[in-house]
C-alpha cells in the first residue's frame, strides 16, 4: 500500500512539472508565431497569366494585403513585362467612394514613400453624372453603381514615361488597361502598367515603393485635430455630426495618405 502511495505521489510531481513547463513553452511559440505572421513578403508575386477584366479569379483564393482604414483588399504582381494590381472593396460606402473618386496606385521607383508615377480609375465624367441625376426614376439603372461606372470615360495618369499627364483613352496605345467588375457584394478593380511606362525592368532588384488607396480627402480643423469627412454622398462629402466642435475654425484639406509597401520585382 505504501509503495502505491509513493508511486502515485511521484507521478503527480512529474505531471505538475510537465504542466508548468508546457505553460512556459506555449507563450514562447505563440509570440514567435505572431512575429512570423506579421512579416510581410518583400517580393512581388510572379503572375504570368493575368487577364485584366475585373474578375479576380486569376489571383487565387484571396488578396494578400489589406488597408484596414478603407476596408480595402489588394495585391500586386508582375510578369516579365508588366506590373499588375488588384483591389477589392466590399463595404457599400467605400464602394461608392471608389466609383466616384477612383482606385489609385502610386509607384515610386526610387523606393521612397512619396509621390511618383500614378494611375487612377474610375473617375466618372461630371457632365455624364449630371445627366444621370436628371433622369426619371424609370430611366435610371436599378444598380446605381453600374450607372456611375458607365460614366467613366478615361484613365487618369501622372508621371509615366512618354505619356502626357491627365486622362488617356480606355483603349490606348500605351498598353495601359484598367477594368472594374461590380457584383452583389463587391467592387473589384484590376490594372496593368507596362514596365516601359515605368522605366523599370526585372533586372532592377532594388525595392519599389507602392501606395494603394481609394481616393478621397481628409479634413483637418486647425486647433481641433483631424478627422475624416463623412462617407460619400452624391457629389461631395459631409460632416457626419453636422459640426466640428463649438469653435468655428479654419479647415484644411489633405489627400488620403493610403498604404505604402516596399517590394522587389519577381524574376521570371
Amino acid at each position: 500500500m505504501e509503495s502505491n502511495v509513493f508511486n502515485y505521489s511521484r507521478l503527480m510531481n512529474v505531471l505538475n512539472r510537465l504542466t508548468f513547463s508546457f505553460l512556459l513553452i506555449v507563450p514562447f511559440f505563440s509570440v514567435n508565431a505572431q512575429k512570423l505572421n506579421s512579416i510581410e513578403q518583400r517580393v512581388i508575386n510572379y503572375q504570368p497569366q493575368i487577364k485584366v477584366d475585373g474578375d479576380l479569379a486569376d489571383w487565387g483564393d484571396s488578396l494578400r494585403y489589406r488597408y484596414e482604414k478603407q476596408l480595402l483588399q489588394y495585391e500586386i504582381a508582375n510578369d516579365d513585362r508588366n506590373i499588375y494590381v488588384a483591389m477589392r472593396v466590399m463595404d457599400s460606402s467605400w464602394q461608392m467612394q471608389a466609383l466616384h473618386q477612383g482606385f489609385n496606385l502610386i509607384i515610386n521607383k526610387e523606393g521612397k514613400k512619396k509621390d511618383g508615377m500614378e494611375i487612377t480609375f474610375p473617375i466618372p465624367d461630371r457632365e455624364s453624372l449630371r445627366a444621370l441625376a436628371t433622369k426619371d426614376r424609370e430611366e435610371k439603372s436599378s444598380d446605381v453603381r453600374k450607372a456611375v461606372l458607365g460614366a467613366a470615360r478615361a484613365i487618369y495618369v501622372k508621371g509615366l514615361v512618354d505619356v502626357v499627364d491627365g486622362g488617356i483613352s480606355l483603349e490606348n496605345s500605351y498598353k495601359i488597361k484598367t477594368a472594374v467588375k461590380i457584383d452583389t457584394n463587391a467592387v473589384s478593380y484590376e490594372a496593368v502598367i507596362p514596365f516601359e511606362r515605368l522605366g523599370i525592368s526585372t533586372k532592377d532588384q532594388s525595392e519599389l515603393a507602392f501606395n494603394v488607396k481609394i481616393n478621397g480627402l481628409i479634413m483637418r480643423t486647425v486647433g481641433g485635430g483631424s478627422m475624416p469627412m463623412g462617407r460619400y454622398r452624391g457629389y461631395g462629402y459631409r460632416d457626419p455630426y453636422g459640426y466640428y466642435g463649438n469653435r468655428p475654425t479654419r479647415k484644411e484639406a489633405r489627400k488620403e495618405p493610403g498604404q505604402w509597401l516596399l517590394l522587389k520585382l519577381a524574376k521570371p
